[in-house]
């Protein structure tokens, strides 16, 4: 238990934005109900702890996502909170649209949970090669797999990053997969390799 204790803690001290003293207030209460014997409370207390250090990381990860390139506008997508925990992992999207025309990008960061293993499967080589005007491209140092439907004008951009976070890029109205390939490139990786832990 005070395992599990230091480690929420140190996680805590890393991300940004909910008060940290919410966090240690939340610890240091778990802590006492759990020497008290208290082992329902506790547990609910390290709860409401792990919900705000979730909601700590999903900001820190927002902050990494790319400003919008010119002609672009960024919004984050109705009724989504950041940082919420989705299918046993933490989601943030947020939506680019083009000013002047019909081009919109869903992009979303995922760490964990069943999203990032369902993108994982789509960036898999073999998987890639069954896709219509699917290629794998290079974004800064890794490598990425886009697919492109011009009939639809749709596309799509994997990126995984050791297993541990993926960014999912979804167009629509656009003229070709390249929209998703910059916006890919402007993201921050180097910050986003440190919040997951590389």
């Amino acid at each position: 238990m005070r395992l599990l204790i230091a480690s929420a803690l140190t996680v805590g001290l890393a991300c940004a934005t909910v008060r940290a003293d919410e966090i240690l207030d939340q610890l240091d209460t778990a802590r006492q109900l759990y020497q008290d014997g208290d082992l329902a409370g506790a547990v609910r207390e390290l709860e409401f702890a792990l919900e705000a250090l979730r909601a700590k990381f999903g900001e820190a990860f927002v902050a990494t996502f790319p400003k919008p390139p010119a002609g672009w506008t960024i919004e984050d997508r109705p009724g989504n909170p950041v940082g919420i925990p989705l299918l046993g992992g933490t989601t943030v999207v947020r939506i680019y649209r083009q000013i002047e025309g019909s081009g919109e990008i869903e992009a979303q960061l995922s760490r964990g949970g069943v999203l990032q293993g369902l993108a994982q499967m789509l960036a898999n080589p073999q998987l890639l090669l069954m896709q219509a005007n699917a290629k794998r491209v290079r974004i800064q140092r890794e490598m990425a797999t886009t697919s492109w439907n011009p009939d639809t004008k749709e596309g799509q951009l994997v990126l995984d990053l050791s297993g541990k976070v993926t960014i999912f890029l979804r167009g629509s109205g656009l003229s070709g997969p390249e929209p998703l390939i910059e916006l890919a490139s402007r993201w921050d990786l180097e910050r986003v390799r440190m919040l997951a832990g590389r």
